[in-house]
């Protein structure tokens, strides 16, 4: 069997290159079409344009430190604009009314407690719609909570040594532990930008991958109405031959549309995917899940034309739901919720996070494993319905 499962997948495969269509729409389009995005709308990504509100409880000098940095930061001017807010409650508001993109809420008694070894705790509220001010937001408070437990740390081994009480506040302050102070090390904004070419890149990558697998499993309908495939079932061949070899073609096909349209993108932009091991696995997963989806379509099919249309449908649809031609923060809250229905919207949350600073496998070790799921969900049902229309 292993010898006929070879001699159908490279029949298949010389057939694909013979005709054509594999180069073209397996490489040249999805190549040329993320050039053309590459070129036209690279850039970094999300607008650089924020709102963050400042809940101050406290009233101390963490929170002025904040202020004082956030609006010196040469990185963030011009693109962040802070806003006090009253309350947590006042805050929670403007967030639901996109008046602000994300906030810090100080509470009372902050910089008293950690000046006293205590430690403390800063509340953050964000909102999908502004991920700049989230990215903002959270930046500044790792650095506060890296402030926050050396401080703590320092007065703590002075209470420890047995230093009387009043001792305490001028040994610390003498040694720089109890001053608070907030120095934003770096870029705030690392690991929140993507260009806008990965977003794309991608995309065409991931919708390509549909139209490649949907190719080989339409050739399965020609053949049953040319008559082809009764003919080779009539051989001494297992019934799951014909339909496995060009699997395997469409899935190989598919997996270098992907690969090759990665490439491209990386040369002609020069902007880096991610983690290239991280990577490879995501659009392994998504091309799995790409090929059972159009293989459940071809099986609830009966002609090749309707499994033409059905199949494009299916991959726009998904493209646009799971941003692979819209960034997924440009779309609707309901939008972004049908998203994670479509192995388009994992494959670029994974991306997107590896892209914005994601550092291996562990990061999207979840969107790997929702599109191996959906990969065996649509396979199943695959296969069922070809054992009861085309195979059997």
């Amino acid at each position: 069997m292993r010898r006929a499962l070879l001699t159908i997948a490279a029949l298949e495969l010389r057939t694909r290159l013979r005709d054509g269509t594999a180069l073209v729409i397996a490489v040249v389009v999805p190549v040329a079409l993320a050039t053309l995005f590459s070129l036209a709308l690279g850039g970094d990504d999300p607008p650089l344009k924020a709102t963050v509100g400042i809940v101050d409880l406290d009233r101390g000098e963490f929170p002025a430190s904040v202020r004082r940095e956030v609006t010196a930061s040469a990185e963030l001017k011009g693109s962040v604009t802070l806003r006090d807010l009253p309350s947590r409650d006042a805050a929670a508001r403007a967030l639901d009314a996109d008046e602000i993109g994300s906030a810090i809420v100080f509470p009372a008694g902050f910089s008293g407690s950690v000046g006293a070894g205590e430690g403390g705790r800063i509340d953050v509220l964000t909102s999908p719609r502004s991920p700049l001010a989230g990215v903002v937001a959270r930046a500044v408070v790792d650095r506060i909570s890296a402030l926050v437990d050396a401080r703590t740390l320092a007065v703590r081994a002075v209470l420890l040594a047995g230093v009387p009480g009043g001792q305490v506040k001028e040994l610390v302050e003498r040694n720089g532990a109890a001053g608070p102070a907030l120095t934003l090390g770096g870029d705030p904004l690392a690991g929140g930008k993507v260009d806008l070419s990965v977003y794309y890149g991608s995309g065409m990558a991931a919708l390509f991958a549909f139209f490649v697998v949907g190719a080989s499993f339409r050739g399965l309908l020609t053949e049953r109405k040319l008559g082809t495939l009764d003919r080779m079932r009539a051989g001494p061949l297992a019934v799951w031959v014909p339909f496995a070899g060009k699997a395997v073609v469409g899935f190989a096909l598919a997996l270098v549309s992907v690969c090759v349209t990665w490439a491209a993108s990386v040369l002609v932009s020069g902007a880096t995917w991610g983690d290239p091991p991280a990577v490879l696995a995501v659009l392994v997963a998504h091309v799995l899940a790409a090929a059972a989806i159009t293989m459940l379509v071809t099986s609830r099919v009966r002609t090749d034309a309707q499994a033409d249309g059905v199949i494009m449908v299916v991959s726009f649809v998904m493209a646009f739901l799971g941003g692979s031609l819209v960034p997924m923060h440009n779309l609707p809250g309901v939008l972004q919720a049908a998203a994670r229905l479509t192995p388009n919207g994992w494959t670029s949350a994974a991306l997107t996070e590896l892209a914005g600073g994601g550092t291996g496998l562990a990061d999207v070790a979840g969107p790997i494993a929702v599109l191996c799921a959906i990969a065996l969900a649509a396979g199943g049902l695959a296969v069922a319905g070809l054992k009861k229309g085309m195979l059997l």
